[in-house]
């Protein structure tokens, strides 16, 4: 019943996500921008692609410290499974599916796997909040979203440091929150508990000084790569008088709208995060929306035939796997996966 409850918010949440992004536009002006389209570009972008999914699993492979031999092939595989999944189906069920094939590959078993998941889900926001505050000198932001970005940051940053700190006290560290969020109504749950000490259990693996440059400069070149494919799609879409500023701006939008509930890839969300930040650079609603579903279904569409790869790769299949993750997610702490 709470799943689909779940699925109905979700549905809900992108449709009126996606009327608000889609109320102003154009339909001939969207035919002509799709029409006049260059898809030559599309070449390059499929195999950034492939290349921003090998970091991830590198990186991914060395959060699993101190299980990090594993094949990188595998590895990259399982990461392109785990986002086909995101795409198809909804509540992140990608994660299950990543944390449980990886985990049944490694002696920490899923506990581990997820504390990789959870450490690889903050370094992303991380980045994307880096990034922010970045552009903001550089980009004419409304005066509350850049206040806003900064705050966000400096909590983000100031909060990882204390992660950092409580995780040199293991389950000690835990209690000792505990003592104070435990009272919480609704927060103090059990699972928030288990997910606390897997993130504190993940982070140790920052405090291991020959994997964290690796780990820093493959979310560098992650987010990078994400950057220069929004920019390879605008090429796509003849604009290219965008600065690749406006790219990375874009960027920031739509992962930082991952956060918002919503249908299986972020329908409609991803599409109105986009048309805002573009309307930072006068981009006409009609421009901007035909941009950002062309972004994301070329995206959702590529990461799904390289999910149905991994799965070949494998031997797996989709509903057979999808049956073995959800009955183990029902066993274990996989609420820590949605974070």
């Amino acid at each position: 019943m709470k799943r689909r409850l779940r699925l109905v918010l979700g549905l809900l949440v992108s449709l009126v996500f996606l009327y608000f992004a889609m109320r102003g536009i154009s339909w001939r002006e969207l035919w002509e921008l799709f029409r006049k389209a260059n898809y030559l570009y599309l070449i390059p972008a499929f195999f950034l692609l492939i290349l921003i999914n090998w970091t991830r699993a590198y990186r991914w492979r060395l959060l699993m410290y101190p299980n990090d031999h594993l094949p990188l092939l595998r590895v990259f595989h399982i990461v392109n499974i785990g986002y086909s999944f995101n795409n198809v189906f909804p509540a992140k069920a990608g994660e299950v599916v990543r944390a449980y094939l990886v985990g049944r590959m490694i002696p920490g078993g899923i506990g581990q796997a997820l504390s990789a998941l959870l450490i690889e889900r903050l370094l992303d926001v991380l980045s994307v909040v880096v990034l922010l505050i970045i552009l903001i000198p550089f980009v004419s932001l409304p005066d509350a979203v850049a206040k806003g970005g900064l705050v966000f940051g400096t909590a983000a940053v100031l909060g990882t440091i204390v992660l950092l700190i409580l995780s040199r006290f293991g389950d000690k560290g835990v209690e000792w929150v505990w003592r104070f969020v435990g009272r919480i109504p609704l927060v103090g749950h059990p699972k928030v508990k288990t997910a606390l000490r897997n993130l504190l259990e993940g982070f140790g693996v920052l405090r291991v000084g020959r994997l964290l440059p690796g780990i820093l400069i493959g979310s560098v070149l992650v987010w990078l790569g994400y950057a220069t494919f929004n920019y390879l799609l605008m090429a796509v879409f003849n604009m290219t008088e965008l600065s690749f500023l406006a790219a990375a701006l874009v960027l920031c939008a739509t992962g930082l709208s991952m956060v918002v509930p919503s249908t299986a890839g972020a329908m409609g969300v991803f599409e109105w995060a986009a048309v805002q930040a573009l309307a930072v650079y006068g981009v006409g609603e009609s421009q901007a929306f035909g941009y950002a579903f062309g972004l994301h279904a070329f995206t959702n569409v590529t990461l799904i035939l390289f999910g149905l790869v991994g799965l070949l790769a494998e031997g797996l299949s989709y509903e057979s796997l999808r049956k073995e993750a959800m009955q183990n997610e029902t066993s274990s702490p996989v609420g820590a996966s949605e974070s």
